[in-house]
C-alpha cells in the first residue's frame, strides 16, 4: 500500500474517531435531558394527581355548602314559623 493511501486512510479513521467520540457525548447529554424529563414528567404526575385531588375536595365542599344553605333555609323558616305562634300566643 502507498503512502498517500495510507494517510488518506489514518485520515478517514480519525475523522470516523471524532465523529463517534462526538456522537458518545451527544448521547450522554440526550440521556441526561431524558432523565431530567423524567423527574419533571415525575413532578407533574404528582402535582397533576394533588390538583385533582384539591379540585375533588372543592367540589365536595361546594355539595357541602350548598346542602348547608338548603337547611339553614329550612331552620330560618320554621324558626320565624315558631316566632309567629309565639307572637300570637296570649300569655296574660
Amino acid at each position: 500500500m502507498s503512502v498517500d493511501k495510507i494517510k488518506k486512510l489514518e485520515k478517514l479513521v480519525a475523522s470516523a474517531v471524532e465523529g463517534l467520540n462526538a456522537l458518545q457525548t451527544e448521547n450522554i447529554r440526550l440521556e441526561q435531558r431524558v432523565q431530567e424529563l423524567k423527574k419533571e414528567k415525575e413532578t407533574a404526575l404528582k402535582e397533576n394527581a394533588k390538583d385533582k385531588d384539591s379540585l375533588e375536595k372543592l367540589k365536595q365542599l361546594e355539595v357541602s355548602h350548598r346542602k348547608l344553605e338548603k337547611d339553614r333555609s329550612e331552620v330560618r323558616l320554621k324558626v320565624q314559623n315558631v316566632l309567629q305562634k309565639i307572637e300570637k300566643m296570649d300569655f296574660v
